[in-house]
């Protein structure tokens, strides 16, 4: 197996100064770990800063965090093919268990409080706008949509640019909801900090209980399941962020019972549309 970059880190370590030297011996002893966590987290696991971790990532020939993940990801997944080969598998029993086990353990993870906070605002709102880049896109999207079934708007942004400007131009009482996996997405951060800026209350999704979005929201929901750079957008993180956004809908249907009665309304009206 090729052990080229945990190789160059284990021989350059001594050389580095003793901050970069944390950040390296932590990748070291956990290199799994390092690729579910946020520059926060490796930061905080390695007693370090967050610029201690780029510059390491940046001295090691990468552009970055995340650049850094991949090529490890690389490697660790080279080593663990070779090391399962002619093992059976079953890819969709295996895709269903991480899934059951991503739900439960966002269930865990769910602060109860937290989901009635959420969305106690989100039914005061005057306006609600929900954002996510890529595959949190999606999340984003799925959260407008259950807005819509109990009588609720929300503008949902693909966009980074007009997520950013409807962040900085959107009246005080709005409620944005960032969605972002890694927490650590500049688009995502960077909405989430104007639209708080601006006076909206600001909520995250995110899969990285520690993270630079998490820094930037007023309130952040936490699913389980983080990804890496090779599984982004991966079913289990996804089913587990849709779980957040069903327990945010039930939660106002509990609180305002006449999002319950439009919810059985929009099912009237669109009966029609099946045969």
């Amino acid at each position: 197996m090729s052990q080229a970059l945990l190789a160059k880190l284990r021989s350059l370590s001594s050389d580095m100064t003793p901050a970069l030297a944390r950040v390296a011996d932590a990748v070291l002893a956990q290199p799994e770990t390092t690729l579910y966590q946020s520059i926060t987290e490796l930061a905080e696991t390695s007693n370090s800063s967050e610029a201690s971790v780029m510059r390491f990532c940046r001295d090691q020939g990468f552009s970055g965090f995340q650049d850094f993940k991949l090529a490890l990801a690389k490697e660790l997944a080279t080593d663990n093919r070779a090391a399962g080969a002619g093992e059976p598998t079953d890819d969709i029993q295996r895709l269903v268990e991480t899934a059951v086990v991503a739900l439960r353990e966002t269930e865990q993870l769910i602060v109860r409080a937290d989901v009635a906070t959420a969305a106690e605002r989100l039914l005061r709102a005057s306006l609600v706008e929900s954002f996510g880049v890529a595959a949190s896109a999606i999340t984003a999207q799925y959260l407008a949509y259950k807005m819509s079934r109990v009588g609720r708007v929300c503008r949902s942004h693909c966009d980074a640019s007009l997520a950013i400007m409807a962040a900085g131009t959107a009246p005080a009482d709005t409620v944005q909801v960032v969605v972002s996996s890694s927490g650590s997405t500049i688009d995502a951060v960077r909405v989430a900090e104007v639209a708080r800026s601006s006076g909206a209350f600001v909520i995250g999704i995110t899969n990285r209980a520690k993270s630079p979005l998490v820094a930037a929201c007023d309130l952040t929901l936490v699913a389980s399941w983080p990804e890496t750079p090779l599984t982004g957008g991966a079913f289990p993180s996804k089913i587990s962020q849709l779980l957040i956004v069903d327990a945010l809908i039930g939660e106002m249907g509990r609180q305002d019972p006449h999002c319950l009665a439009t919810a059985e309304r929009t099912a009237e009206v669109v009966s029609d549309r099946s045969f």
